[in-house]
């Protein structure tokens, strides 16, 4: 027998090709049916322009929105579960029923439709009552809590449900503990509560990998993890490994503890270097060996550049990695929100975790382009967006032909979502949605062009994406 391995020449023939989206940013009726008040609700109160009450208002056109998906040839669908529409307050001893009944109904039409649901537990928005009750994942609390709506989720939706992602970003939630609802008194002590919230949040996951492979032997959990790639400014020893410890502390901690079960070392240093002193139990260096993850969900976009700057002070990085800056190379396409158009970068991206993680089965959970869509005679020609898609999944095969083993390939997003710092002005979606930050109208849905793409791309199993067309 030959030991020589035989790599694949194309996409897979069971090839996810799905869209995603997030309960808070497409569901609307946020203070409907009993669902609680989360800490993203109470953030669109303070934004002029994320309006979590009426978003784009799934909730109420849900039917009509699969229905788009089953015509967009989907077979898979990425979304979140809202925590507070299944328990209001978070560890409520009875579920919301208004609550699932609404994901029963979403799951069901699902099935019927043949396209498989990929379902995150929390995405970024926590039960505004836990953070109220006990300072949500700064108390270890919350992961007995998490465990148990983990648990109620796998009951309830287990039987329809072969994938599940636990939590969206948790190194952003870790570097911005506002997200989180927390609250401090000066940097210092953010950090503090920030990494403890993350230690909690590794923990949690660790907890529940663990109960899906009892509870749901035949299902597969991860993380969803925001995958930075970043390349350095200038070609010194000193940029390159300050753009390593980027990626380290902003995307790889999060698969190093999901793959291999313990703090990494650069986290430790870091936390040694910080003075930060994180509260353990003994019996959790167990719970982190036995609690693995069977995949990894990543949300990767752009590459972005950095290079060193004693004066700089990136917003998300703030405390994190300092005296770093972001650089915009103008020799690719950037969106007018510094997003960069770099298809090959995801190539390069996804050889890097596969060469940390042999054969890890890899879900895309977000890649998508931002864009100021207009809507012109009931048509939007979003030529970028169609360009974007078309050379991602060029490499996304290139990178399959490399034997890293993408399973899915799901786009930010579905629809037009309200977008975290700037609500409807910064779009994402293969389906217009027709509401402005002024306005919500009458939200009625438009194909746009890339969804006319995309719909032909799932048709041919991609056979259509033969050249790249930003080159």
């Amino acid at each position: 027998m030959s030991m020589i391995r035989t790599l694949p020449t194309d996409f897979p023939s069971d090839f996810l090709w799905g869209a995603s989206t997030s309960a808070f940013q497409v569901e609307g009726a946020a203070h409907e049916a009993g669902k609680g008040v989360t800490v993203a609700d109470l953030r669109s109160q303070k934004s002029k322009y994320l309006d979590t009450s009426v978003s784009v208002d799934h909730y109420h056109h849900l039917e009509a929105d699969v229905a788009l998906m089953k015509e967009l040839g989907l077979k898979s669908y990425r979304f979140s579960i809202s925590w507070a529409r299944i328990f209001p307050h978070g560890n409520d001893q009875q579920v919301n029923q208004a609550g699932v009944d609404f994901y029963n109904r979403l799951l069901d039409l699902l099935v019927q439709n043949q396209i498989e649901p990929i379902v995150t537990m929390f995405h970024f928005d926590l039960p505004q009552s836990l953070v109220e009750q006990y300072n949500g994942w700064a108390s270890r609390q919350c992961v007995a809590d998490f465990y148990h709506y983990a648990k109620t989720l796998f009951e309830l939706f287990g039987d329809r449900v072969k994938y599940w992602l636990t939590i969206n970003e948790q190194s952003l939630l870790a570097n911005v503990p506002a997200m989180n609802g927390l609250q401090a008194s000066d940097t210092r002590e953010m950090r503090q509560l920030g990494e403890q919230s993350n230690y909690h949040m590794f923990l949690a996951q660790a907890k529940v990998y663990n109960l899906c492979h009892q509870m749901l032997p035949q299902a597969k959990i991860g993380p969803a993890v925001s995958y930075m790639t970043t390349l350095p400014y200038d070609h010194t020893s000193s940029d390159v490994l300050k753009s390593k410890q980027l990626e380290d502390l902003i995307g790889y901690i999060d698969m190093d503890v999901a793959v291999r079960g313990q703090l990494p070392s650069y986290y430790l240093r870091y936390l040694q270097d910080s003075q930060i002193q994180l509260v353990t139990q003994p019996e959790d260096e167990a719970i982190f060996q036995t609690g693995r993850a069977d995949f990894l969900g990543l949300n990767w976009y752009s590459t972005s550049i950095f290079r060193l700057n004693q004066q700089a002070n990136p917003k998300m990085l703030d405390g994190v990695i300092s005296g770093v800056e972001k650089v915009r190379d103008d020799r690719i396409i950037n969106s007018q929100w510094d997003f960069s158009c770099d298809p090959k970068g995801l190539r390069y991206a996804l050889q890097k975790v596969n060469d940390r993680f042999p054969n890890i089965p890899i879900i895309i959970t977000e890649c998508g382009w931002p864009d100021a869509d207009i809507l012109e005679d009931g048509q939007v020609h979003d030529s970028q967006r169609v360009d974007y898609l078309n050379d991602h999944i060029y490499q996304l095969r290139e990178a399959i032909r490399d034997g890293v083993n993408v399973i899915s390939f799901n786009p930010w997003s579905f629809l037009d979502l309200i977008s975290v710092n700037d609500g409807m002005n910064k779009r994402y979606g293969l389906v217009f949605v027709d509401r402005d930050n002024q306005s919500t109208k009458a939200q009625k849905r438009y194909k746009k062009d890339s969804y006319l793409f995309y719909q032909k791309t799932i048709v041919n199993h991609a056979k259509n994406v033969k050249i790249m067309k930003t080159e």
